[in-house]
């Protein structure tokens, strides 16, 4: 970070320790180092589906710095993910919010929102961003479905707080998909990986890559401007019927009450 310059922004990505103090210690470290924001994550009270995790080789044991946990093998597989996730906080509740946004100091973005009215939760108490992703496919539904959600339930959303998107991105023309939606940026978490082989120079080529990807995209669709970008730029028939309607939803709620 030290070497980066002075306009690179970095977020830090945080689970919160069941030991809350540990959690308010580590919010020291990014407010100290520059960071932007704190990203929170919500979605993730137990390890996903780890299935490389799972197969991966263990010929020695792996302790975890955070909780001090030892790794082990066992009929479920190699216990990484597991291990990962043994001192993360379940009982994590909009009201913890307060406490973590006063020991960060720094703006509150929401990791791993998966509904429409948690979107609305998110804008009334506050919060500057919500990341809608789904850990490299790791743990629950598509983003892109939760995205088309919030523009046919709540698209007021977009205007109150900035919406970021991951999982799945691989292609500029994803991307612009993604802000014709109304996401305000989008990750890429896979391709950036496989490009760090190759040193900078391999991740210089990924964003020139998914730079002409991109401006190929917008002007075959006729835009000069991302601002150009919108809903009826992108045709979701295919998918449409994946995303519950508002009045879906409050039937299945009054199904739940009977």
């Amino acid at each position: 970070m030290t070497a980066a310059p002075a306009t690179q922004p970095f977020f830090f990505q945080l689970y919160i320790n069941s030991e809350r103090q540990k959690t308010i210690e580590i919010l020291k470290s990014p407010r100290s180092l520059g960071i932007k924001a704190i990203f929170v994550t919500v979605d993730a009270p137990v390890p996903g589906k780890r299935e490389a995790d799972e197969r991966a080789a263990q010929a020695v044991t792996v302790r975890s710095a955070i909780s001090g946990s030892e790794s082990s093998k066992d009929k479920k597989g190699s216990e990484l993910g597991r291990l990962m996730a043994q001192y993360i906080d379940k009982s994590l509740t909009w009201n913890d919010l307060s406490w973590i946004r006063e020991a960060s100091g720094v703006p509150i973005v929401l990791k791993g929102v998966q509904t429409a009215d948690d979107a609305k939760m998110a804008v009334d108490y506050g919060v500057d961003a919500i990341l809608l992703s789904n850990h490299g496919g790791r743990l629950s539904m598509a983003s892109i479905l939760v995205l088309l959600e919030l523009r046919k339930q709540c698209p007021e959303v977009f205007e109150k707080l900035e919406v970021y998107v991951d999982g799945g991105f691989e292609r500029g023309s994803d991307i612009l998909k993604a802000i014709a939606l109304g996401a305000t940026a989008v990750g890429i978490g896979r391709p950036t990986l496989y490009s760090l082989v190759y040193g900078q120079e391999g991740v210089e080529h990924l964003v020139q890559i998914l730079k002409d990807e991109l401006e190929t995209s917008m002007r075959l669709c006729g835009m000069t401007s991302l601002d150009e970008a919108t809903p009826a730029s992108v045709n979701t028939r295919d998918i449409d019927h994946l995303v519950a309607s508002v009045e879906q939803s409050q039937d299945e709620s009054t199904e739940e009450q009977w």
